[in-house]
């Protein structure tokens, strides 16, 4: 389902680009070089070509850097398939380089925007991997990684392990903040169908990867061996919020056997209809609509943080209602359950 989805939206899978642009090693995305002249004397970096493994949230991130006289005058991101709210975010690092040499630039370090650390790695090594090529240098700046991604892998790696072996309510809940504020808030990472098919169709890079690669085992994996649903209840950040509200009250409405195998078809029609348009290569864009969004608060849209604010609210009288009844993403971890 996941490799038929990825070819029909991002047009390759498992590295294989589908769309044979056939460009050479030395061609920009425009057919140029990969550095050329300017009219005004400067030079224009282009990074399409230089940077094919680089990759941020749901893909390549290739940019043009400018240079003239002798500094970095401006920096433009090329056509990607980035979720906008996550790239427009990361985007804001583009003036950290601004009127820096060339040789200042590339030794900087500069830290993930909180929220969108894939796309601010992809960002960070385009911008290095640019420079490196233009100084001549050997490329060791390439792999610059941000710190976050340590952080929030540990994150991942404690609630992937330590509910296995702690049944513990303190804990549990200690875990569940740390997914909200760490995965969540600070780091933006959690799986969604555009993270999904991004390591479908591109592959896995290191160590980026190794936060997803943790959460699909948990997702795909755990199921297997008796642990099912594992990612929604101890990892995902969106789950673990409204698990922690639901603390807060009591009291829960009662739902009627008849009204939640009604909520249930819903899902499963929804979810049904989504995977359709992904086969057919249409209204795509829902990916971009997740309420994971939400937690890159500066970006999202307001009524995908305003949903998410009232499921969240709403799960103090239901259990976890965005996951049960609506998430397509959790639809498709119970789907490949059921098959197992």
């Amino acid at each position: 389902m996941l490799v038929g989805a990825s070819i029909t939206v991002n047009k390759a899978v498992f590295g294989y680009d589908l769309k044979g642009s056939g460009q050479s090693e030395r061609s920009g995305s425009d057919g140029t070089d990969s550095i050329a002249a300017l009219p005004d004397g400067g030079v224009v970096i282009h990074t399409a070509a230089m940077s094919k493994t680089i990759n941020g949230y749901a893909g390549q991130v290739p940019l043009d850097i400018y240079i003239s006289d002798g500094k970095i005058s401006d920096i433009k991101a090329l056509p990607n398939a980035e979720t906008p709210s996550f790239f427009n975010r990361a985007s804001a690092l583009f003036a950290s380089w601004i009127g820096k040499t060339p040789e200042e630039a590339v030794n900087m370090q500069v830290d993930a925007v909180s929220g969108a650390t894939y796309s601010s790695a992809a960002i960070i090594n385009n911008v290095n991997t640019g420079l490196d090529a233009y100084l001549g240098s050997e490329g060791k700046h390439r792999t610059a990684m941000p710190w976050k991604i340590w952080v929030a892998f540990a994150v991942t790696l404690a609630a992937c392990v330590v509910p296995l072996f702690v049944k513990n309510r303190i804990y549990h809940n200690v875990q569940l903040a740390a997914n909200v504020v760490v995965l969540g808030f600070w780091c933006g990472e959690f799986l969604d169908y555009a993270l999904i098919l991004k390591y479908v169709s591109d592959g896995f890079v290191w160590p980026a990867g190794l936060v997803a690669i943790a959460m699909l085992v948990s997702a795909f994996i755990y199921p297997l061996f008796g642990h099912p649903q594992h990612y929604c209840n101890h990892i995902c950040p969106l789950g673990s919020a409204q698990q922690l509200v639901a603390e807060l009250c009591s009291y829960k409405i009662h739902i009627t056997p008849k009204t939640l195998k009604g909520l249930d078809w819903f899902r499963r029609i929804l979810w049904a209809v989504l995977m359709l348009c992904l086969w057919a290569d249409c209204l795509t864009g829902w990916m971009d609509l997740e309420l994971f969004q939400a937690f890159q608060f500066r970006s999202a849209s307001w009524w995908i943080i305003g949903a998410a604010c009232l499921f969240v609210a709403l799960s103090a009288i239901v259990a976890r209602p965005y996951c049960r009844f609506v998430c397509p993403t959790g639809s498709l971890f119970k789907r490949s359950e059921n098959i197992g």
